[in-house]
């Protein structure tokens, strides 16, 4: 942080973002194509972030189509000194709130091979920046939210939902699951730019509870969201 001042964010943003917060901004070019939506900016609390909706506005990019390093390298360029991601995840353990919010501590991704480094050999270190991740764990505290907290989101690639089987074995792995988080904070780590996340929990994973999954109701309860995260997002401390 230099003389307090409020900080540039990047927010990286699903299908919760509602219609009213939409822009017509056109997507940005960059050298690895466009960007999933317009840059929006906005002023909440003491930051100045820009939004970029990653399944597009309207929604109709499904997250195996999303151009990640576009996203990314659009934001940077935009000047934003870190970036939070914003998913929608489904809980591996009876024991998570749901619906609710998490902030993990670390994630797994094997399979997204998402990357910058594609003409020399270099070997980038990924992590979830503990100040950030912190930094939301205290604004949600102040909204009188009970993120669940320590876990391991685990990156699946969809646009399927994930198996019985599948989701036993993630379960012995880690706690949420979802399909964005995992290369968006692999392409910051790359581009040494410091990522957080705040993940709504929207349903429980295929086979943890009797009850069936239904996209429209797990997309419906990730939108009704908005409000809290919106808040959370306001209510970030000036100092990160």
């Amino acid at each position: 942080m230099i003389d307090n001042q409020p900080m540039r964010i990047g927010i990286l943003i699903g299908s919760i973002l509602p219609p009213q917060e939409h822009n017509t901004e056109d997507p940005v070019h960059t050298s690895f194509g466009n960007t999933s939506s317009g840059i929006m900016a906005s002023k909440l609390g003491d930051h100045h972030f820009s939004i970029i909706s990653r399944h597009g506005i309207p929604p109709h990019i499904p997250p195996h189509r999303i151009e990640h390093r576009a996203n990314i390298q659009a934001l940077i360029d935009n000047g934003v000194e870190m970036i939070i991601s914003i998913c929608s995840t489904g809980a591996l353990h009876k024991g998570i709130t749901v619906p609710g919010f998490a902030v993990p501590n670390d994630y797994i991704d094997l399979f997204s091979g998402a990357t910058f480094i594609d003409d020399r050999i270099e070997h980038a270190t990924p992590e979830l920046d503990k100040d950030i991740q912190n930094a939301i764990i205290q604004s949600c505290v102040s909204m009188g939210l009970e993120p669940y907290t320590g876990g391991t989101y685990i990156q699946m690639r969809g646009p399927r939902l994930e198996t019985k089987a599948e989701v036993k074995l993630l379960s012995s792995w880690g706690d949420l699951v979802g399909m964005n988080l995992g290369p968006e904070a692999t392409l910051c780590s790359e581009s040494g730019i410091r990522c957080g996340s705040l993940l709504t929990v929207d349903n429980y994973a295929h086979g943890v509870v009797d009850e069936e999954l239904d996209f429209r109701e797990i997309l419906n309860d990730a939108r009704s969201k908005w409000n809290k995260v919106s808040q959370v997002l306001q209510d970030l401390p000036k100092e990160i």
